[in-house]
């Protein structure tokens, strides 16, 4: 941990991804004294899921690589005055008299209030459980794209009918040999943007469609789909499959801490991003609240006020 710096910071930030990152600039617009930890590299998502993937729905900058936006979030952070620590995990949180003690992968620290920003945080991806799956992960069997350029003239199976499912084919269809989609509903749930841009591309459509077993030896060659509705079963013969259905967060570390959480799945914040622990606060893909939609700009907006209700809870009496 930082070895040099005030005996005790006004905010420690628990995450660098887009989230993270927009609360550090925000806590130094508040002239608060600020550190942030992140247990990989800075940018989150954006730079460890989907690095090469295009971002459409940021607002003002149009088709930014999500790797380039990530880059953008961490250098606003470093000029604002946010004193970043990337590779350092954040292994414990317990209150003190004066706030939170931080223990760290590297050392320690201490923090008035917290701000927890861990997007996934320690997930699993989510895996439909199949024959063959186990034996060909990373043999032609991914739960990311981390390189698009790898996928070039690839007969690619996208397993998932969200978001995520159809962004990955967006993704690849340019330099894919050929992309599906299998989908076990019977219509894809997703923007209508993304919906109308599958429909305008060489993308086929496979719906109430389930991938039973994969089949291959040293790599993945084939993949059994079942149609839920004839009860019919073929065989499609791919070079490479994306499964696209979601991430299981790990939430044991923030139990730990004493951070209620909702359903075993996210933090649960009030309107102000308030948990369950006076001081600490939370925002970004792991807080969970009514019509939440999981999304860059909606973490952003979320820190913004995490870091509003910081200030109000140092600043007492609030007056602003």
């Amino acid at each position: 941990m930082p070895a040099k710096g005030p005996a005790i910071v006004d905010v420690a930030i628990v995450g660098g991804g887009p989230a993270g990152l927009t609360a550090g600039i925000y806590c130094c617009l508040r002239n608060l004294s600020t550190v942030l930890f992140e247990a990989g590299g800075l940018g989150g998502q954006l730079t460890f899921l989907y690095p090469t993937k295009s971002v459409y729905d940021y607002p003002g900058l149009l088709g930014v690589e999500a790797e380039e936006l990530g880059r953008n979030f961490a250098e606003h952070a470093r000029e604002a005055g946010v004193k970043l620590h990337e590779h350092e995990s954040v292994q414990d949180i317990k209150p003190t008299k004066n706030g939170f003690r931080i223990k760290t992968s590297k050392g320690s620290c201490e923090a008035r209030t917290v701000i927890l920003a861990l997007g996934m945080g320690l997930f699993e991806y989510g895996r439909i459980e199949v024959p063959g799956e186990a034996e060909l992960e990373g043999k032609g069997i991914h739960y990311h794209i981390k390189d698009r350029r790898a996928f070039r003239k690839k007969r690619i199976l996208i397993i998932g009918g969200g978001d995520s499912a159809l962004e990955a084919a967006l993704t690849l269809v340019a330099q894919a040999k050929e992309v599906t989609i299998v989908h076990r509903r019977d219509h894809l749930r997703a923007m209508e943007k993304h919906l109308r841009a599958v429909e305008r591309l060489p993308i086929h459509i496979v719906l109430n469609g389930e991938v039973t077993e994969f089949l291959g030896d040293t790599h993945l060659k084939q993949a059994v789909i079942y149609d839920n509705q004839t009860l019919d079963k073929s065989i499609l013969d791919v070079d490479e499959a994306v499964v696209q259905v979601g991430f299981a967060p790990n939430l044991d570390m923030v139990r730990r801490w004493g951070v209620k959480v909702e359903h075993d799945r996210r933090i649960k914040v009030t309107a102000d991003m308030r948990t369950s622990v006076p001081g600490i606060f939370a925002c970004g893909d792991i807080v969970s609240y009514p019509g939440k939609d999981m999304r860059v700009v909606t973490g952003a907006g979320e820190a913004v006020t995490a870091v509003l209700s910081a200030y109000k809870h140092l600043k007492k009496p609030y007056w602003a």
